[in-house]
C-alpha cells in the first residue's frame, strides 16, 4: 500500500421534511455564503467523527451518522482533497442554534436552494441530492468488535436475491 499526503474535508446533512440544515458563514471567504456545517478533519480523528463534530461546533446539536450521502474529489496544487458529506439524524429534541463560526442556523426548503449564496456548486447539489434521494451508503461502525475505529459505508443489505 502507498500512502499520499490528502485534505480531508466533511459535512453533515441534515434532512428534515424537504428541507436541509444550513449555516451562514460568519468568517473568511465565504462570509455570508449558505453551505452545510463543515469543516475539516483533525489528526486521529475519523472523518464521520468529524462531521459530527463540526455538527456540534457549528449547530450545537448532536446527531448520530446514518451514511454517506456524497464524496467530492479534487486536486488543489496537485493534493488530492476528498469532502465526504454524511446524512446525519438529530438526537431527539434539539434545535440548531448557530455557534461561533455562523452566522445563522436554518432549516432551508429546496425550492428556495436557487435564491441563495452557495459556498460552492457542489454544495448546493449535495444538498440537492439529500432531498431529493433517499439512496445513501449505509454506516456500519464496528468499534465495539474491533476496539479501534473502524467504519464501514456500504450499499444496504437486500435480502432474497443472489449477490
Amino acid at each position: 500500500m502507498h500512502t499520499v499526503e490528502c485534505d480531508v474535508g466533511v459535512a453533515a446533512l441534515v434532512r428534515k421534511a424537504r428541507s436541509i440544515l444550513l449555516v451562514k458563514e460568519a468568517h473568511g471567504r465565504y462570509k455570508g455564503c449558505w453551505g452545510l456545517p463543515k469543516g475539516y478533519v483533525n489528526e486521529n480523528e475519523l472523518p464521520s467523527h468529524a462531521a459530527l463534530r463540526e455538527l456540534s461546533e457549528e449547530c450545537s446539536v448532536e446527531g448520530r451518522i446514518i451514511g454517506v450521502q456524497a464524496i467530492r474529489e479534487r486536486l488543489i496544487e496537485g493534493t488530492p482533497a476528498i469532502f465526504i458529506a454524511y446524512l446525519v439524524e438529530l438526537l431527539e429534541d434539539q434545535t440548531p442554534v448557530p455557534g461561533e463560526e455562523v452566522l445563522e442556523t436554518r432549516y432551508i426548503h429546496v425550492d428556495e436552494f436557487e435564491d441563495l449564496n452557495w459556498i460552492s456548486d457542489a454544495m448546493h447539489s449535495m444538498a440537492s441530492s439529500a432531498v431529493n434521494s433517499n439512496q445513501t451508503l449505509q454506516t456500519i461502525d464496528y468499534q465495539p468488535s474491533q476496539g479501534h475505529p473502524y467504519m464501514l459505508h456500504t450499499l444496504p443489505k437486500t435480502w432474497g436475491g443472489r449477490a
